[in-house]
């Protein structure tokens, strides 16, 4: 009973949790941020009043350890007399992935590393993201807010994980599912469903 509230409890928090993704703040900045816009990741950051700089690079990276660079603001960054926030557009993100983010300030190194998850279902049906970090996020297409019930079988037909969903999104913790392939079915109010198979790593 109390790993069933607990798991109930993480799903109701990353529901509710935007999804945007926020790192500790460079010494010259108030925050770096990121999230996705459509079929984009928009980076924002803000210099703190009267922290400048020679030149933004932005770099990206699919492993969170090799970047490149993908963009550069020239020239001097930042305010002498007030916060200056800067956003820039990846137009070219891996899709269905993690991406990867830092900035380069001049000749003040690199900030933190973001994380920004880029999530494209395509017009129906869902997709199965697994993190660095052990999760397995499960996100399906509907309309946001509309209640689902979300069944998982293993491929023995066993059901082992049930649940009320509300929004797009499904998390399974590390260590909640063996590894294999599963089957996920998405049961709605008005009769319609999804359903599809995923593997844990």
């Amino acid at each position: 009973m109390k790993s069933a509230a607990r798991l109930t409890l993480f799903l109701l928090l990353f529901l509710v949790l935007p999804f945007t993704v926020m790192s500790q703040p460079h010494a010259l900045l108030q925050d770096f941020s990121g999230y996705q816009q459509d079929r984009q990741l928009v980076l924002r950051w803000t210099f703190r009043s009267g922290s400048l700089c020679e030149g933004t690079r932005i770099e990206r990276s699919a492993d969170g350890h090799t970047f490149q660079q993908i963009g550069e603001v020239p020239g001097i960054c930042g305010n002498p007399e007030t916060a200056f926030t800067y956003t820039f557009t990846d137009s070219l993100p891996k899709t269905n992935a993690i991406n990867h983010y830092r900035l380069e300030l001049g000749n003040f190194g690199f900030t933190g590393v973001i994380s920004v998850e880029h999530i494209t279902t395509g017009t129906k049906g869902f997709v199965v993201l697994n993190t660095d970090t052990g999760h397995t996020k499960v996100f399906f297409k509907q309309v946001p807010g509309k209640k689902s019930d979300a069944v998982i079988y293993s491929s023995s037909g066993k059901r082992v994980l049930e649940t009320t969903v509300e929004g797009n999104s499904l998390q399974i913790p590390p260590g909640r599912l063996a590894a294999g392939i599963y089957i996920l079915m998405l049961s709605f109010a008005d009769n319609t469903a999804v359903s599809g198979s995923f593997a844990i790593r």
